[in-house]
């Protein structure tokens, strides 16, 4: 009876020995991540993975939506990791902040899944800097429609200073009373003159 029990034993490490490990349940998405700002086709980088996994659901919503629905980008059946488990392209939807969901369903009807929040799909309209949460996650090639801010700077224009009047220039009408004065002394500069001769004259004479 001791030896029966000891080769159960025996049996049954055995088996668990030869016994793939289980594997656990992994779903994860890598990239894109919360709050990154999307255009043009992305690729949605990913771990989808465990034991008995049956298939697993890539799909989009619009986050502000009161429905409940979700629309399916891709599915998989097999197990995945750190690879492109979809390709998305945005450009066939508005612009607006969206989530992302991966479900993946394994055996016996267990589900797991992974959301991504406040993805800001902009196709049709600009990218707002001063809105975006996560300023690394935006790349040269993703920012190309973005407005350019540029800063202008006025440039100051010099006015002209109006000159004093210059004290050395004669008006017209001064010209005029001058000219007039100096006639009227030189008539009486000759005036005196001659009367000087005159009265002399008579002296002598």
């Amino acid at each position: 009876m001791q030896i029966i029990s000891t080769l159960f034993l025996v049996l049954s490490l055995m088996n668990v020995w030869n016994s793939p490990f289980p594997q656990l349940d992994l779903v994860r998405i890598q990239s894109p991540v919360d709050g990154e700002y999307l255009q043009g086709t992305i690729q949605i980088i990913g771990t989808v993975t465990g034991t008995g996994l049956q298939t697993a659901e890539i799909s989009f919503r619009y986050q502000d939506s009161q429905s409940q629905s979700w629309f399916v980008i891709n599915q998989i059946t097999s197990s995945v990791v750190e690879d492109v488990i979809a390709t998305w392209d945005t450009s066939t939807i508005a612009d607006g902040v969206y989530q992302i969901r991966v479900l993946a369903v394994f055996e016996n009807g267990r589900e797991q899944e992974k959301i991504i929040n406040n993805l800001s799909v902009r196709n049709y309209t600009p990218f707002d800097p001063i809105k975006t949460e996560n300023p690394a996650v935006l790349s040269t090639e993703k920012l190309q429609n973005q407005i350019e801010i540029v800063e202008v700077t006025p440039t100051l224009r010099s006015s002209p200073t109006p000159m004093p009047p210059n004290e050395m220039v004669i008006s017209q009408p001064q010209f005029i009373t001058t000219a007039i004065q100096g006639g009227i002394l030189g008539v009486l500069f000759l005036f005196v003159i001659s009367l000087f001769i005159i009265i002399r004259g008579r002296k002598m004479g």
